[in-house]
């Protein structure tokens, strides 16, 4: 037989072949559930088609259900990923909806938030307001399409005494809105208070962080 015919592969190598296919980052990307029920189903298919198909005909019918079942799963994970994942997809979004609001219109926001006690709403729209400010004085870029840390590292050059409160309020901003976490009332205090001490002080741009 000439050295040139492709080998087929057995039940138990096409099976490795989907789960190795299946462990690549795109898949677990998506919902995990989603990837391990796939997973089982690719299995359990395998496995019902492997009993019986000994020939080498039968290695043909096995090796063209391994690729049409990757295929399936590709182009599920390409359409679906999306919807499985909206926070991944939204992650450095720091504004919603299309109305632009003024730092003044955020800290309105926050403060009529603060009055019914929904702290999530109070902690995001007081960073809106701290980045929208930025924007207003001219010390940062517009936000859209940049991560709270990519903004706050702008201001940090800025308000270089101010860079740590910067870090930390979008790492708050990033746990209450993207991470799910529960937030408090000192975080929004945390928030204000810096808020108020970038509004007091004029931008000054110290050589070595703006050579950055």
């Amino acid at each position: 037989m000439s050295s040139d015919v492709p080998l087929l592969p057995g039940s138990d190598e096409a099976r490795r072949w989907a789960a190795d296919e299946l462990a690549k980052k795109v898949y677990q990307d998506a919902k995990p559930t989603f990837v391990q029920s796939v997973l089982d189903w690719v299995q359990q298919t395998l496995a019902d088609f492997v009993h019986g198909l000994g020939s080498p005909s039968g290695n043909v019918a096995l090796l063209l259900l391994v690729t049409v079942a990757i295929a399936v799963v590709v182009a599920t994970v390409l359409i679906i990923r999306p919807r499985l994942n909206p926070g991944r997809r939204k992650e450095s979004a720091i504004f919603d909806g299309a109305q632009a609001l003024s730092a003044a219109g955020h800290r309105e926001l926050a403060a009529a938030a603060v009055e019914r006690g929904e702290w999530e709403s109070a902690v995001t729209e007081t960073f809106r307001a701290i980045v929208r400010s930025g924007e207003e004085r001219g010390v940062c870029a517009a936000a859209p399409g940049r991560t709270a840390a990519e903004v706050t590292g702008e201001l940090a050059r800025a308000f270089a005494l101010h860079a740590p409160a910067l870090t930390n309020s979008a790492t708050i901003f990033n746990a209450v809105k993207y991470g799910h976490e529960e937030a408090t009332r000192s975080m929004y205090q945390e928030l204000a208070a810096t808020d108020a001490a970038l509004t007091a002080v004029k931008p000054h741009y110290d050589d070595a962080l703006a050579a950055l």
